[in-house]
């Protein structure tokens, strides 16, 4: 893993469990997914942070898969990667203008 990446990890896990911000909860610990679609690679995927309960749980995207997580949250990965995104470059800019 490079710096730049890792870098973005640790900036994603910051954030923390970003289903939970989502629904009103900002802040929950949280590890990091890996979005992987059609047998892509781990490595090149985008990340989103996860709680423990939203990633492995049974309420989580492995515990009730991409189209039960969708139906419960109403919700898609993609959307809560867009909303990360834009809470970093949201932050990023707070932190330049300081």
């Amino acid at each position: 893993m490079n710096i730049s990446t890792k870098k973005h990890y640790e900036a994603v896990a910051d954030l923390g469990c970003i289903l939970c911000y989502y629904l009103g909860n900002p802040g929950t610990p949280c590890e990091l997914h890996h979005i992987r679609r059609l047998g892509g690679k781990r490595d090149n995927a985008p990340v989103i942070g996860l709680c423990p309960e939203h990633h492995r749980g049974n309420t989580g995207i492995h515990g009730l898969g991409n189209k039960g997580f969708v139906k419960r949250y109403e919700v898609t990965q993609e959307y809560l990667r867009d909303l990360t995104e834009h809470l970093l470059k949201r932050r990023d800019e707070s932190q330049t203008c300081r």
